[in-house]
């Protein structure tokens, strides 16, 4: 299973991602920045020695996890806009990407980071 630090990264390399292509492919920037975000989650997770094998498992523990759990929303909320991106195929300008990545993405990456130092 990969370590916290290797998440992170991954996370981080994501988040770049999104910046990068934002302006062409906001599909994609969309779900760039929900897996980001997700790697944000499991590593917090990967320091419990926790390690979900899916997406709903994953949910589950943001949704019961005490120092998890005001995020829940957040995280739900860029899942759904990246399903609706990719599967729905429901389109979003550039300013609703940065919006969703402002409004959503934003509070988790400082949330998580805060939580990480911590522990």
């Amino acid at each position: 299973m990969p370590i916290p630090e290797k998440h992170f990264q991954k996370a981080l390399y994501n988040e770049k991602f999104f910046h990068d292509i934002k302006q062409n492919y906001t599909d994609w920037a969309i779900t760039g920045i929900f897996y980001s975000a997700l790697h944000l989650f499991d590593a917090f997770l990967a320091r419990k020695k926790l390690y979900p094998k899916d997406h709903k498992e994953r949910t589950n523990y943001v949704g019961k996890i005490k120092e998890l759990k005001p995020l829940f929303h957040h995280y739900r909320s860029l899942y759904d806009y990246s399903v609706n991106a990719r599967y729905n195929m429901i389109k979003f300008s550039i300013a609703d990407a940065e919006q969703i990545y402002s409004d959503y993405f934003i509070f988790i990456k400082n949330t998580i980071i805060k939580i990480l130092k911590k522990s």
